[in-house]
């Protein structure tokens, strides 16, 4: 009868951590900050000392450096790079398009869905 009840405690205590995570926006520093520290607490689990180290001092650089600010205009910056490259993809689609090469423009076609799926992701996961 012992069996279930410690399955019950453990689920409820792996539960935990997941509630709190649903409470910090996603993509924030706090949400960061708790990724790590869920991180480290199964290293401590697994008495993984290594990664514990470097869980510390990844915390250490959240906890010293992360702003909501700064991430949003991490984020802002790489949509800006995506949005060349999907310019520089058209550009290309056209070359090959002058070309008239069946296989060149396929190729191109390709690479130019890729960037601009990417760039949506990129888009999607801005906070609104």
């Amino acid at each position: 009868m012992k069996t279930p009840i410690r399955l019950t405690v453990s689920a409820l205590l792996c539960a935990l951590p997941l509630c709190s995570l649903a409470a910090a926006p996603p993509g924030s520093c706090e949400a960061k900050r708790e990724e790590v520290q869920q991180r480290l607490e199964q290293a401590r689990a697994h008495n993984n000392s290594a990664q514990e180290a470097k869980l510390k001092i990844a915390l250490r650089q959240i906890e010293q450096h992360c702003t909501d600010a700064g991430l949003q205009r991490e984020r802002e910056a790489e949509i800006k790079k995506l949005e060349a490259r999907v310019e520089r993809r058209k550009a290309d689609l056209k070359e090959a398009e002058a070309d008239g090469r069946r296989k060149k423009i396929t190729r191109q076609q390709k690479k130019l869905d890729e960037a601009e799926a990417e760039l949506q992701q990129a888009r999607d996961a801005l906070p609104k």
